[in-house]
């Protein structure tokens, strides 16, 4: 027998498709005003059957809808705005382009009053004065030695008021020690940096300086007058010149230390000038220092 066409049995002769369960976010009043009217026209289009056939007929078209909407949700709120407008074709100038930023200067000038007067600046007069020349000193070890002038005196030591002797007579302090002092002796301590008292040229450095032990020379040309200084009592392997190094004033020449004949750590310091005659030397450098 063959089941009719139309008619309840009809309906339910036919398996029912499983109705597919869609996981979208809840749709709007309005959306799912106009899904209900599409509904219930389709509704009417079918002339026979009831509207529980109607229905389950719409439920693939409506699942349909619902996911590609739900898809379109999903894209306009998860791409950024500039990923969907990058897609035109018109040209636009990006975001993050630099900005090039010009600074355009309005000219300059100056308007000078018709009372201005010009006058002409006096020439002024200046006198040019050759340097005085160098002194040729004769050293037996080095030959001619020419000394340019310099006024630059500073002290040999860094604490020249600690002194134990003077300039002058006095007793013998040691056996084989003279009565009249040529020198001044400097007692700023052991091992203290011994320094030129101005620019000048080494003449004499050496470790058996007899009873002036371990003794430097320099000569030096001040305001025109060879002067030499010497150094002495130095410590053993504490000399860092050599003869004929041309020095400047205030570079190391040794240390303090008491070699030759010595009664203690000290500096003994000799200044004479070209006739060899020793003078004063702590009244000729507190004259001249600074």
């Amino acid at each position: 027998m063959t089941p009719p066409k139309h008619g309840r049995r009809a309906a339910t002769s036919s398996p029912a498709r499983p109705t597919p369960v869609l996981r979208t976010r809840r749709l709007s009043a309005g959306i799912r005003s106009s899904l209900a009217r599409m509904g219930a026209a389709r509704t009417g289009d079918v002339r026979t059957g009831d509207a529980r056939n109607g229905t389950a007929s719409l439920r693939p078209a409506f699942a349909v809808i619902a996911m590609s909407f739900a898809a379109a949700m999903m894209v306009a709120t998860s791409v950024p705005a500039l990923a969907v407008t990058a897609t035109g074709s018109e040209d636009r100038a990006s975001v993050y382009a630099p900005i090039e930023d010009t600074i355009e200067y309005a000219p300059q000038s100056v308007e000078v009053g018709s009372e201005a007067v010009m006058s002409q600046l006096a020439a002024e007069q200046y006198d040019v004065e050759a340097a005085p020349p160098p002194i040729t000193s004769k050293v037996a070890s080095l030959g001619s030695v020419e000394l340019i002038d310099t006024n630059a005196i500073v002290w040999p030591v860094q604490n020249p008021g600690k002194r134990s002797g003077g300039y002058g007579p006095r007793s013998a302090p040691c056996s084989g020690c003279s009565t009249f002092h040529d020198g001044v002796d400097f007692t700023p301590g052991n091992g203290t940096p011994v320094m030129s008292i101005a620019d000048g040229v080494v003449v004499l450095a050496t470790e058996n300086g007899g009873g002036l032990g371990v003794n430097v020379e320099v000569q030096h040309n001040i305001g025109g007058e060879l002067i030499t200084s010497s150094y002495a009592h130095m410590q053993y392997g504490s000399i860092a010149v050599a003869v004929g190094q041309q020095v400047t004033a205030g570079q190391q020449l040794g240390l303090v230390g008491t070699t030759g004949q010595s009664t203690g750590p000290h500096l003994h310091l000799e200044m004479f000038g070209s006739d060899g005659v020793r003078f004063d030397g702590v009244a000729w450098l507190s004259s001249r220092v600074g």
